[in-house]
């Protein structure tokens, strides 16, 4: 009985062809007992292993 289910998904890592936003990461929180649900979009730098805020990186 988890009150927070997080997901983490990156279409680069899934899928064989490269494409050219495959920096672009989801998190997708799919369960939050006491707060919303939904998906945020960030971009994961490979070469540091670090996730950061898109708005940020504009």
């Amino acid at each position: 009985d988890a009150d927070l289910v997080v997901l983490l998904y990156r279409s680069g890592y899934y899928e064989s062809a490269q494409e050219e936003d495959d920096a672009t990461a989801e998190v997708i929180i799919a369960k939050h007992r006491n707060g919303p649900t939904g998906t945020v979009r960030l971009t994961f730098f490979k070469e540091h292993a670090r996730f950061a805020n898109q708005a940020w990186n504009s």
